[in-house]
């Protein structure tokens, strides 16, 4: 019944023209903010979607790092264990990279010949070949980075010579016995990276000479949750053996945009609760409009309750409306943005040519429920201050 008194009260043709121009203020000045709050977190969902899938091309799902020795016994049992697609094991340290004659610091990744099957490289940005082992001949990959840096524009006939510091002491009188150097031929140039910029890839026979004695991991694609393949892995493998998912990897990144994403979205809601005043101010007009009708609704057995409730209902109607206007306007742009790519991003800059956005049904249901709470408290205040001055 006060559902019925408040939607009559709000489309009645009695009512002001002045009070009908508040209350559209009011439905814009709440639908606006709602709408901002749903294209915000779609746009953080987005940048999120987006750093996931680029650490996914050079971080495995999971990494497990282990001593040299022990990495061809846990790769086999890595292997048998449910929920592993691919396995590769590894090899990282720092060198010098040289090549006509230009030097560079870089990260180097030895690899054997599963890598590619456990992260793999797209063949469309690849220039040259993924093979790193062509007979006797030892190959490399490197970064675009890496090439400018060494000033490479053609792959055929191109070396690179590579220098590390040795496990034990450099000698003080002869410094160069403390150094490992290998040379190895270009065998192709990818795209770079935020991760992986100033990269070489490089068999890891060969890296393993490069590196003695440093600690192997092994990668890990999973064809099922990682979380799941990590407790399975927990319970067969050593417990001295780190196991890591790609979001521990790199959980602090992962948090800062997490810590960020609601940032944004308490200020957002400050925004919407500064425009709930809007709302407040208009179920106080409407309430000073109608009080001539207290009599006839007091006549029929109304009392202050009941006729609170009515105002109560009519702020919920006018900030529901306003809400729904923005949660359908907000999905409607994410939507397009998602699917057509309308806003685009300068791909000189950009990896990207459109500004990354994600729509997630639990946002949705949180901006709308915070939005009621709001509404609520809002039409909550305006009907019980007015209310007991008029009864």
């Amino acid at each position: 019944m006060q559902w019925l008194f408040a939607l009559r009260y709000l489309i009645s043709r009695s009512s002001h023209s002045v009070i009908n121009i508040i209350a559209g203020v009011s439905l814009v000045s709440v639908a606006i903010p709602v709408a901002a709050m749903v294209i915000l977190l779609s746009v953080f969902n987005g940048f999120e979607v987006l750093v996931k899938q680029m650490y996914a091309d050079t971080d495995a799902d999971i990494e497990v790092v282990t001593t040299s020795d022990k990495a061809e016994t846990l790769y086999s049992q890595i292997n048998d264990t449910k929920g592993v697609a691919a396995a590769s094991i590894v090899v990282e340290g720092q060198a010098l990279a040289r090549s006509n004659n230009k030097e560079t610091a870089v990260a180097v990744r030895g690899v054997d010949n599963n890598y590619f099957n456990t992260l793999p490289i797209d063949p469309l940005t690849l220039k040259g070949d993924s093979v790193l082992t062509l007979g006797e001949i030892d190959k490399s990959i490197i970064t675009r980075d890496v090439a400018q840096m060494l000033g490479i524009y053609t792959i055929a006939t191109t070396k690179i010579t590579l220098f590390s510091i040795n496990g034990g002491a450099i000698g003080s009188l002869m410094p160069v016995r403390g150094i490992n150097e290998k040379s190895i031929w270009l065998g192709g140039i990818v795209p770079s990276s935020q991760q992986m910029s100033n990269t070489v890839i490089i068999p890891l026979r060969v890296a393993q000479q490069l590196f003695k004695g440093k600690d192997t991991k092994i990668y890990v694609r999973c064809s099922e949750n990682s979380e799941s393949v990590k407790s399975r892995l927990q319970e067969s493998l050593s417990d001295t053996t780190s196991i890591r998912t790609r979001e521990e990897k790199n959980s602090i990144y992962y948090q800062i945009m997490r810590y960020e994403k609601w940032a944004v979205f308490f200020v957002a809601l400050l925004v919407l609760i500064i425009a709930s005043l809007s709302i407040i101010g208009t179920v106080i007009m409407l309430i000073v409009e109608k009080r001539d009708q207290k009599l006839t609704l007091l006549a029929i057995g109304a009392d202050s309750s009941f006729i609170r409730g009515i105002f109560v209902r009519q702020g919920l109607l006018i900030s529901g409306i306003g809400g729904a206007i923005g949660l359908v306007l907000g999905i409607v742009i994410v939507l397009i943005q998602q699917y057509f790519g309308v806003i685009t991003l300068p791909s000189e800059t950009f990896v990207i040519e459109s500004y990354p956005v994600r729509l997630q049904l639990i946002d949705i249901i949180m901006v709308f429920t915070t939005f009621v709470v709001i509404a609520w408290g809002a039409s909550q205040i305006a009907a019980n201050s007015m209310i007991k001055k008029q009864l």
